[in-house]
């Protein structure tokens, strides 16, 4: 729970708790929480000592109202009256946070419990405590409009520190401490990291760890939603934002952070009206006010860089991927929160499993904020089957059964039954408290079942045997070739994809052995038929055109590899294609990834690439007039980096007999005249129908 508030008011709830485990008390009430406050806020502990109520008195009357437990507790319950108090202080703050005195001021709203009733006891004027805090906060917090709309992100610090970024947060305080151009901008992919920067430069702010120029600084968030919002009329957006930068530049101790700052470019931009980066523009330029930015590569080219005038008046910064070591750094750190949010042990090994396991097959997303989704994805199972599992509510339901029965019994003068059932009351307790404070554990079984659900991952999922005697059961006659598909399968190098060549005559089962391969291990197939990308221009249709061509933003092939980067691709007809669309598979082959037209990296190192062709493997066993040689009709540089190229056979009378058997066809005569060698089990389906034979 400490997440969600700044370090002083954790530091008070942890206070809290742990006088609540000193005293024995069987909860945390509001009195805990006054005299944490007491005891771990100067502020409070100064305003509360002018009205003569100090730690020591506090504690001593305390003692003498609430009596201690005979047996520990090993969990802290909070009170309904002390929720309550925690949810007013967030309305009276007004914002995301709250800060020590917004507790103590609804505290005091509150007007009842037991820290109340010790206060008057000592012969606190609560109304006049209460009225003072209310007129020092008026003096203390003056209205800006900018705290309306925007999020103080020093005051919502939290207690994770950033892990591996301190290059690039010593870039951000060197550009804000210039004197010209002191507007730094963070440039990353989505996920790295980008506003978890901020944050953190927040809390060194907030901690004092800053030159002493940024000092006593505070980072106010906004969005241009917010400015927005409620503007009906021309003019009132213009109006809203100068009055906004008006604050900033009379407050200089305001830096100002706007995440997604792209939409600078069209916000307010309505016909007859300006946008707001041209509101912006003279005074980023002047350096009265700071200005902290975060976009995507993708957002800063299509908006920002276009606009010169806007881009020269911000330092880029580029955040790039943590790498694997880091990742591992930041969801250690972040490992106790999940533990205590979910009651789950998160053990390292788990930690490693995971960024290795999201590194490896999930590669459409970023790290640490895909391997953060994945661990929490884990953390949710889990809390789900552990739910199923324990069913605590079945046995509060028995507990709540044994104490009717027992004082009922009580009632009835049977001392001896009662005791009975006070033996199995205390038993269920025992149980109902261990089910609660037993963690669960997370095994590796659970981080693969939950990739599964996210990605199809063969190597984890299917026996390479049974598949195997599957295709041999569909394919007929091409034993050998099956067997050696499945070796190639088997030894895939983890971060290369694995390519094949089928070469052999047409319908000798080469494009059904990729699609039963692909049904059976439920993969998504993508076919491409290379006989339509017989010109130059067909590329375009791979990895989209060029930036002001027809076609730019339109959704191109390779981006079904994006979003299934686990899948099987097949390359049928592959000698029909244009040289340049070999030569981009060729790179695919060598390197693993290609990039597409708007800069994407697509990557290739999952999947299963089968390509098919009818060049002839061996001239002596050819099957086209020509008898052309495969080796003819494809490049050695690309026949090279090809995996394994399997041949297969020809079919013989023996496999067609076979066929024909498996479709319920004993009468072998109707074939006669069937130039089988030719036209293959395609032509003999074909065949078969014009013949009008009815088959299973």
């Amino acid at each position: 729970m400490y997440n969600n508030y700044n370090l002083e008011v954790s530091k008070i709830f942890k206070g809290a708790e742990k006088l609540m485990m000193e005293l024995n008390h069987s909860y945390v009430g509001t009195e805990h929480l006054l005299l944490s406050m007491l005891k771990n806020n100067e502020e409070i502990k100064d305003l509360l000592n002018r009205y003569c109520l100090t730690y020591d008195d506090f504690l001593d009357e305390l003692q003498l109202l609430v009596k201690e437990e005979t047996s520990k507790k090993s969990t802290c319950i909070y009170t309904p009256l002390l929720k309550r108090v925690i949810k007013n202080a967030f309305d009276i703050s007004k914002c995301n946070t709250i800060k020590p005195i917004d507790l103590l001021v609804s505290l005091l709203e509150e007007g009842e419990g037991i820290a109340i009733r010790i206060m008057v006891g000592i012969g606190i004027d609560i109304d006049k405590l209460y009225d003072e805090i209310k007129i020092k906060s008026k003096k203390n917090n003056p209205k800006l409009e900018i705290y309306n709309i925007g999020k103080d992100l020093t005051e919502y610090t939290t207690d994770d520190l950033l892990i591996g970024r301190e290059k690039e947060i010593n870039l951000i305080i060197e550009t804000l401490l210039r004197k010209n151009k002191n507007n730094p901008l963070l440039i990353g992919d989505a996920g790295v990291g980008k506003s978890a920067i901020v944050e953190e430069l927040a809390r060194r702010i907030k901690d004092g760890n800053v030159p002493n120029k940024l000092k006593n600084k505070k980072i106010v968030s906004i969005e241009m939603s917010s400015l927005v919002a409620g503007t009906k009329y021309r003019g009132e957006f213009e109006e809203k934002l100068n009055k906004v930068i008006k604050e900033v530049e009379n407050n200089p101790e305001i830096i100002l952070f706007i995440d997604e700052i792209h939409t600078l470019s069209n916000a307010g931009g309505a016909e007859g009206a300006i946008n707001a980066s041209d509101i912006l523009k003279p005074y980023l330029a002047r350096g009265k006010v700071k200005l902290i930015g975060a976009t995507t590569i993708n957002e800063y080219n299509k908006f920002i860089a276009k606009d010169k005038a806007l881009s020269r008046r911000f330092e880029i910064i580029k955040v790039n991927e943590p790498n694997i070591e880091e990742t591992i750094e930041i969801l250690s750190k972040i490992r106790p929160s999940f533990e205590h949010h979910y009651n789950i042990k998160i053990s390292e090994d788990n930690i490693k499993e995971i960024v290795s396991l999201t590194n490896k097959y999930i590669l459409d997303r970023f790290n640490p904020d895909k391997s953060l989704d994945f661990l929490d994805s884990i953390c949710a199972m889990k809390e789900v089957e552990s739910s199923k599992e324990k069913d605590i509510s079945l046995l509060k339901n028995k507990l709540a059964n044994i104490i009717k029965k027992k004082e009922n019994m009580v009632k009835k003068n049977n001392f001896e039954e009662a005791l009975n059932l006070r033996k199995i009351e205390i038993e269920i307790n025992e149980k109902i408290s261990k089910e609660e404070n037993t963690p669960n554990k997370i095994t590796n079984t659970d981080i693969k079942e939950v990739l599964l659900r996210k990605v199809n991952i063969p190597s984890i999922k299917n026996d390479w045997n049974s598949l195997n005697n599957y295709l041999k059961n569909q394919i007929i006659g091409q034993k050998e070739a099956i067997d050696e598909i499945i070796n190639t399968l088997k030894f895939k190098e983890d971060d290369m994809p694995v390519s094949i060549l089928l070469t052999g005559s047409t319908g000798v089962g080469k494009t059904k052995t990729v699609k039963e391969i692909a049904t059976y291990l439920k993969l998504p197939l993508i076919r491409l038929d290379l006989s339509e990308y017989n010109e130059p221009i067909s590329i375009n249709r791979l990895i989209g055109s060029s930036a002001g061509y027809i076609g730019y933003d339109d959704e191109n092939i390779f981006d079904k590899v994006r979003m299934h980067p686990n899948a099987i691709i097949l390359l049928d007809e592959l000698e029909k294609a244009h040289p340049s669309v070999i030569n981009l598979f060729l790179q695919i082959l060598d390197e693993g990834f290609v990039t597409n037209a708007k800069g994407e990296k697509i990557d290739f190192k999952n999947t299963y690439i089968f390509m098919t062709s009818n060049a002839c493997i061996d001239i002596k066993i050819g099957f086209l007039k020509n008898k052309a040689n495969y080796q003819n009709s494809f490049s050695k540089e690309f026949l090279a980096r090809i995996t394994q190229t399997i041949n297969y056979h020809n079919i013989t009378i023996d496999n067609i007999k076979e066929y024909l058997s498996k479709k319920g066809i004993k009468d072998y005569s109707i074939i006669k005249d069937f130039d089988y060698e030719n036209q293959g089990f395609r032509g003999l389906d074909k065949y078969l129908k014009k013949k009008k034979m009815k088959v299973r």
